[in-house]
């Protein structure tokens, strides 16, 4: 597909493609952060940030709270429900 196909599509379902790669990396971010091995820093890289400080803005944009106060709740969460 083109990418002026793709952008057309795109547009005819009322998004960008800078929505849809927001939405992924919001989503793979929160994945990646119940991963305790994988540091904060090769998170940002895999999500193609040049920068640890570029993921924390956008982490904080989408929920409101930066990745490393992310995984500490996940990590009290999943010691209070045993996962």
């Amino acid at each position: 597909m083109s990418p002026r196909t793709l952008s057309r599509k795109l547009r005819d379902e009322g998004v960008t493609f800078a929505d849809v790669l927001d939405q992924l990396r919001a989503a793979l971010a929160k994945r990646y952060l119940g991963d305790r091995k994988l540091p904060v820093s090769e998170i940002a890289w895999l999500l193609g940030y040049r920068e640890v400080s570029s993921l924390t803005n956008a982490f904080r944009r989408w929920t409101g709270t930066t990745p490393r106060q992310f995984r500490s709740s996940e990590c009290r969460r999943d010691k209070r429900t045993g996962s």
